[in-house]
């Protein structure tokens, strides 16, 4: 199995800085539809043999642009971005010097930030989901290329599940980037990271660069 892990494309949330998780829908700015289509002309959906995408219209948008409308886009909520609660549509800035301590070395929020943010979800919570989504896929995704476009913090989650990592061990990623990860189905999937948060497909694009 290969594995195309996609970050959605710049959304209205995005463009203010505020907090967008599982609870908050922005649609994609028109910078971000825009940059969507530029990254499309150098993607080959052919060689995808599978689409899945958080049912958050940011990334089911950026799923249908990405495959220029040629393949089936299945929505799946175990996708969905972190649920951030009581944060969800907040201004990073004042939450970063009220509560330090819920964000890392590098100002991104945390595993601590669930003191503060009430009715959010853990990271455990999202890496427990990630694993669910990646045991399906495993059973109906053998032999297969897979797309799967969704968020920053279901990016990690996802990385985390398929490494053994933990989440504040993996980066994020930009908007329209690609992570790529082939899998040895003779030896229990054992996965090989190719790509990482490349502006352009490493192996899958329609020009190679």
């Amino acid at each position: 199995m290969k594995l195309i892990l996609v970050r959605h494309g710049v959304s209205e949330h995005n463009k203010g800085d505020l907090i967008s998780g599982g609870a908050s829908n922005p649609d994609l700015s028109a910078e971000g539809i825009a940059g969507v289509k530029k990254v499309s002309r150098n993607f080959d959906e052919s060689q995808v043999d599978l689409v899945y995408a958080s049912p958050l219209i940011r990334a089911k948008r950026t799923a249908e642009i990405l495959t220029k409308g040629r393949k089936t886009i299945n929505l799946d909520p175990r996708l969905i971005e972190m649920q951030f609660g009581s944060w969800e549509g907040s201004d990073v800035t004042p939450l970063y010097e009220n509560c330090s301590d819920a964000f890392d070395f590098m100002g991104m929020i945390g595993k601590d930030y669930t003191k503060y943010a009430q009715n959010a979800e853990s990271y455990d919570d999202l890496v427990s989901r990630c694993q669910s989504f990646m045991v399906d896929l495993k059973q109906v995704a053998s032999q297969k290329t897979v797309l799967v476009v969704c968020h920053g913090f279901t990016i990690r989650g996802l990385m985390a599940a398929i490494f053994g990592l933990d989440t504040s061990e993996i980066t994020a990623q930009d908007n329209v980037t690609f992570t790529e990860i082939n899998f040895d189905e003779a030896n229990d999937f054992n996965p090989r990271l190719m790509s990482f948060n490349r502006a352009l497909p490493a192996y899958y694009g329609a020009i190679n660069s």
